[in-house]
C-alpha cells in the first residue's frame, strides 16, 4: 500500500530525471523565465524551453506541434522522457499588453476543440489566467499553456 506521503513526496519534490533536465538546460545557457505547478521555463537563443510534469500538456503538444495556428503558441519540438515528464520548445513571445476583456475567448476554444486540444485558461472563480497568454511581435494573443 502507498502512503499519502509518498504520494505527495512525489508531486512536491522534483524528480532526479526532471532535475538533470533543468540542470541540462541550464549548462545549455538557459535563463530562467519562470515556473508555474507543473514545470519550469528558460529561454534558450531564441526559443523558450519548458520541462514540465504534465502529461496532458504534453499530449496537447505533440497534437499542434508544428502547426501554425492562431491563437497558439508555436511549438517546435516535444521531448517526452516518460508520461508525466518532458519538453517542450516553443517561440519566444511577448508579454500580453491587453486585459481580460481583449481575449476572443470562444474563439479561441473554437479553434482548441477544431485541434483536438484542452488550453489551460480558466483560473480561480471561471476568471482566465492571464499568466497563460502572451503575444507575437504583432500583438496577436498566443496561448503558451497547451
Amino acid at each position: 500500500m502507498i502512503s499519502i506521503t509518498k504520494i505527495l513526496k512525489e508531486i512536491l519534490d522534483p524528480t532526479h530525471e526532471y532535475q538533470q533536465l533543468v540542470n541540462d538546460i541550464i549548462d545549455q545557457g538557459g535563463k530562467y523565465l519562470g515556473e508555474g505547478d507543473y514545470g519550469v521555463v528558460f529561454k534558450v537563443g531564441d526559443k523558450v524551453v519548458k520541462v514540465t510534469t504534465d502529461s496532458e500538456e504534453l499530449e496537447d503538444a505533440q497534437q499542434i506541434k508544428k502547426q501554425r495556428t492562431k491563437y497558439f503558441v508555436y511549438i517546435y519540438d516535444v521531448e517526452v522522457i516518460n508520461a508525466k515528464l518532458g519538453i517542450i520548445t516553443m517561440e519566444d513571445l511577448q508579454p500580453f499588453t491587453g486585459s481580460e476583456q481583449d481575449v476572443p475567448i470562444e474563439e479561441i476554444l473554437e479553434e482548441a476543440d477544431m485541434l483536438g486540444i484542452y488550453p489551460d485558461l480558466e483560473g480561480p472563480g471561471g476568471s482566465i489566467k492571464m499568466d497563460n497568454l502572451m503575444q507575437d511581435r504583432r500583438g496577436r494573443i498566443k496561448v503558451i499553456d497547451v
